[in-house]
């Protein structure tokens, strides 16, 4: 009779203090935010490593039993969900490597409503003509729908499949989804429309994560993965895993320049300001999507998805990473529950990495310019609601100002950052049907 073996042992990519980094800021998160979930993927894009990855409420496998059979999972690999916003990055490469727009352009986005197909998208703010680094900076549905259609069904499906989608990455963990992609023969108008900002496509973090790693390393799509060797009882190796090089998915000029259009995105004015970080330029792109309600066979009208993906630094990316929240309680925009976890993780990560500052700042708060999700059953309202009167918002933050517009439907035109200044109309007045709603910002000395 032969005795037993001794058993080979794992060794992980995951750095155990990134890990650390990310399950306690991504908790803090969900109990903020008061979120079902939350899930994070860092990776590290030249060469695919998987640096850290969690959900919050987690489990302990070693004690199952206490813990429902639908919490034992890895939600960053297992979960598949609509991406919204975040997805606009991926369309504005693709449509930028096929030649059919160049940054220089500038797209009619229809001040703010847009029908296709019978359905209204709908802009959180209306626009004129933007150019296309303003379409991702301001997040305009309505303009990167338009470059969807310069694209086309066809090609716009192949450069998904080339970026990863719809399809498993690989990666060493079970349960691995495809995510839900169509064939491009079954995309109708809306689809292309919808699916240009990320809804009418379902994707899993890693995915997601993994493509956008793809324009952070020049173009070059890595295949994530997570064991970085293999040794036996004896201490011999057995297995080395290298980075593996999938495609060439957009040259490196394009991949260069949405990055820099990324970084748009987290300056003044953009959605995801609350993501910076100190000393270094973050490329980044936030997301609100609502969840899919089986039950009503349509579109939630309070389930939502929070989420910013991105990577730092900008032009040296030393990882990519989304952040992402599932059902935030009231506030729910990606750039006001996702964007701040990014940021506190980031500063954290790259002080562990000891990645020097590259330029010099004292931080200015930014709030973010939030997002609403794409397609609505309420009707758009681009001036007054017609009815009630004008709260009053004097000496209210951003953030305070756009959760009252949350809850009373109003759609207010915001100007400046700091504190309310100025309101028109005044505290009390009654809001006519016609009349243009705005609020002044400014910073109180």
């Amino acid at each position: 009779m032969q005795g037993g073996q001794d058993g080979q042992s794992l060794y992980l990519t995951i750095d155990r203090t990134l890990q650390y980094i990310v399950e306690k800021e991504l908790a803090a998160g969900v109990r903020q935010s008061g979120s079902k979930s939350g899930t994070v993927v860092m990776m590290e894009p030249a060469t695919g490593r998987i640096l850290a990855m969690a959900s919050s409420p987690g489990f302990n496998p070693n004690s199952t039993r206490d813990y429902k059979p639908w919490q034992w999972r890895n939600r960053a690999v297992v979960d598949s969900h609509e991406p919204g916003s975040t997805f606009k990055v991926i369309l504005m490469a693709a449509a930028l490597d096929a030649d059919v727009i160049r940054s220089s352009q500038s797209l009619d986005c229809e001040n703010g409503q847009y029908v296709v197909s019978g359905k209204t998208i709908r802009d959180t703010k209306p626009h004129g003509f933007l150019s296309v680094p303003e379409i991702l900076k301001y997040s305009s549905n309505i303009g990167m729908s338009k470059i969807g259609v310069k694209l086309g069904r066809e090609r716009f499906h192949q450069y998904l499949r080339r970026f990863g989608f719809g399809q498993r990455t690989g990666v060493e963990l079970p349960g691995e989804s495809r995510g839900q992609m169509r064939p491009a023969n079954r995309w109708f108008e809306l689809d292309l429309a919808t699916i240009s900002f990320g809804q009418g496509i379902a994707v899993s973090p890693l995915q997601l994560t993994a493509a956008t790693a793809a324009i952070a390393n020049d173009g070059k799509l890595m295949r994530p993965y997570l064991v970085e060797r293999i040794v036996d009882g004896h201490g011999e190796l057995v297995e080395q895993r290298r980075p593996e090089l999938r495609e060439q998915v957009v040259s490196q000029k394009v991949a260069r320049r949405v990055a820099e259009m990324m970084v748009m995105t987290t300056e003044e004015g953009g959605t995801g300001t609350l993501a910076r970080v100190p000393g270094h330029d973050v490329a980044g792109k936030t997301g609100t999507a609502q969840k899919a309600d089986r039950v009503i066979g349509g579109y939630s009208v309070d389930k939502r998805i929070g989420s910013f993906l991105g990577f730092v630094p900008a032009k040296d990316p030393k990882f990519v990473m989304l952040v992402l929240m599932d059902e935030p309680s009231g506030k729910s925009y990606g750039g006001l529950v996702a964007a701040p976890v990014f940021s506190r993780i980031a500063s954290q990560a790259l002080q562990h990495m000891g990645v020097a500052p590259t330029r010099k700042e004292s931080r200015r708060h930014l709030e973010p310019l939030a997002e609403v999700p794409p397609l609505q059953d309420a009707p758009f309202r681009p001036k007054g609601s017609g009815s009630g009167n004008m709260p009053d918002f004097k000496g209210l933050s951003y953030r305070q100002v756009l959760s009252s517009m949350e809850k009373s439907g109003l759609n207010i035109r915001l100007e400046g950052t700091g504190q309310v200044v100025e309101q028109s109309p005044t505290p009390g007045d009654p809001i006519g049907a016609d009349e243009e709603i705005w609020v002044r910002f400014a910073r109180l000395q």
